[in-house]
């Protein structure tokens, strides 16, 4: 569409001959056209310069001529990132002065009045509808930036599940859950103070032959991987086959989506099938 700006301005600049506009609205209509047409110009020196480097990047791989080949690519990547920072900086200056000129358009375009709309009634409408075109495009820019986010923030939750759905993953029933081996955490205590870096975890089921026993926990290792927090004494863990283990709340919650070990994905379901 700068393109198709850049001719819009010269037609009309050159069927506006007799018009005469109060205010130099002629010269902003032309000072637009020569923004567009730089725009043009860097867009299509960045795409030479892409296919360029692509194409050298295919000559490489099929060369094997060793040092000379390597040196002269080396040169070539350093000339061909120099001309991309330039053509960058060029566009940021365009970009800016194109906010400025808009700036003074859109006081000229205020400024003229009536006076304006009867004696150059073209080079109005064409100014008015380059000014009106900027602002939609930015209200759309913005727009569509806000929804992107609103999406990510807000619909995350509704994203991952519909994920898992479409990976296939399966969730836990309530029976499965139940015959995992609770634990009660004891923290190391000694005369009513910590003397020791093992905790206990203490079986509260027989379900399995695995929770028959005591099982001697690390402080270090005495941490919930799910919401990331220490074990307190007394709170109610689960162990899984694989002998990770989690608080019931997080890893119940987390086994009716997904029915595997946040850390080995371990299969509850399939025994030793991972996912």
């Amino acid at each position: 569409w700068n393109l198709a700006f850049a001719v819009a301005s010269a037609v009309v600049l050159a069927v506006t001959v007799t018009e005469r506009p109060n205010v130099p609205v002629r010269v902003w209509v032309a000072g637009y056209a020569v923004q567009c047409g730089v725009h043009v110009a860097l867009v299509w020196t960045e795409y030479r310069r892409r296919r360029s480097r692509r194409r050298e990047g295919d000559r490489e791989r099929g060369d094997s001529d060793g040092v000379d080949s390597e040196e002269d690519g080396d040169d070539g990547g350093v000339q061909s990132n120099a001309r991309s920072s330039f053509s960058k900086r060029c566009e940021s200056v365009n970009t800016i002065a194109s906010f400025v000129w808009w700036i003074i358009g859109f006081y000229w375009v205020i400024s003229g009045g009536e006076d304006l709309l009867q004696d150059a009634p073209r080079l109005y409408w064409l100014t008015v509808v380059f000014l009106a075109f900027d602002v939609f495009f930015a209200i759309f820019c913005v727009a569509l930036a806000c929804v992107i986010g609103i999406a990510l923030c807000c619909c995350l939750p509704c994203i991952i599940a519909i994920l898992y759905a479409v990976a296939g993953e399966e969730g836990a029933s309530d029976a499965d859950i139940s015959i995992l081996p609770r634990y009660r955490y004891a923290e190391p205590r000694g005369d009513g103070e910590k003397l020791s870096v093992e905790g206990t975890m203490i079986p509260l089921t027989s379900n399995s032959e695995s929770s028959s026993d005591e099982r001697v926990l690390l402080q270090e290792d005495a941490e919930c991987c799910i919401c990331i927090t220490p074990y307190e004494n007394g709170v109610e863990l689960h162990s899984l086959p694989c002998n990770h283990h989690f608080h019931s709340s997080c890893i119940v919650k987390w086994l009716r989506i997904n029915a595997t070990c946040p850390l080995c994905k371990y299969n509850i379901l399939k025994g030793n099938d991972c996912v």
